[in-house]
C-alpha cells in the first residue's frame, strides 16, 4: 500500500515539477566541462548561475540510451530494484534503497534522486516557478541545467508521505524531469543544496537510442 501511495506522490510532484530505452548505468570518474553561459535566460531566473564543473572527487553517471550525463558524490549510486519502467526512470542515492518505488532501506535522513525522461509537450516543462515562489517548501532558486534556465523547489506530497525538491529542463523534443524525495522536512532542507549541485554538473549529452 505505502508503494501505491508513494508511486501516486511521485506523479503528482512530477506534475508540480510542471515536466525510456533499456540500458546500463555507467559511472566514471568526473571529467572537466568549460564554464558555459544560460543559453535561455527566463525573466524568473535572473542571476542564472553558470554550468560549472563536477567537485573533486564526485563520479559521473552517463546514460548510455539517452546520452545525458550528471555527477555526484562518490558514495551515490544508482538504485535500479523495484523500478517498473528502468528506461524512463533512473534513480540515485546514497543509502541502500532496496526499492526504488517504496524506498524501503532509506532513513529518515536520507534522500533517493530520481531523473525522468518523457515526450515534449504544451505542459513539459511547462511555466517555470519563480525564483522566490513563497509556497515552497525549500528556496526557491535560479539553476542553470546545461544552459536551461530553470528553478528549484520544493513541495510536500498530497497524502504528506514524502517531500521533494524538483526542477525540469528541456531540450530538443524531450522533457527533463529532476525529482529528489526525503520522508521528511529536515531532511529536505538538508539535501536541497545538493540536489542543485548535482543539477548544475548535468548535460544532455547526445541522444543514442531513445524509446521514442
Amino acid at each position: 500500500m505505502y508503494g501505491l501511495r508513494l508511486a501516486s506522490a511521485l506523479l503528482f510532484l512530477l506534475a508540480v515539477s510542471a515536466c525510456g530505452s533499456p540500458s546500463t548505468a555507467k559511472l566514471a570518474a568526473p571529467s572537466s566541462h568549460p564554464t558555459t553561459a544560460a543559453q535561455n535566460p527566463s525573466p524568473s531566473a535572473t542571476a542564472m548561475p553558470t554550468v560549472v564543473s563536477a567537485p573533486v572527487g564526485w563520479i559521473t553517471y552517463t546514460e548510455p540510451a539517452w546520452g545525458y550525463s550528471i555527477s555526484m558524490p562518490a558514495d551515490w549510486h544508482p538504485v535500479t530494484a523495484g523500478e517498473q519502467n528502468p528506461a524512463q526512470f533512473k534513480h540515485f542515492s546514497s543509502e541502500n534503497v532496496t526499492n526504488a518505488a517504496t524506498l524501503k532501506g532509506m532513513d529518515s535522513k536520507g534522500m533517493e534522486m530520481t531523473i525522468i525522461v518523457s515526450q515534449l509537450n504544451s505542459g513539459c516543462p511547462g511555466d517555470q516557478l519563480p525564483v522566490g515562489f513563497p509556497q515552497s517548501t525549500v528556496p526557491a532558486v535560479a539553476v542553470n541545467i546545461d544552459g536551461y534556465a530553470s528553478v528549484v523547489s520544493g513541495a510536500q506530497a498530497q497524502d504528506l508521505s514524502v517531500w521533494s525538491v524538483q526542477a525540469a529542463a528541456a531540450s530538443s523534443k524531450y522533457c527533463y524531469s529532476f525529482v529528489a524525495l526525503t520522508l521528511n522536512h529536515d531532511a529536505q532542507l538538508k539535501w536541497a543544496p545538493l540536489f542543485e549541485q548535482m543539477l548544475a554538473t548535468f548535460r544532455f549529452g547526445t541522444l543514442i537510442a531513445p524509446p521514442f
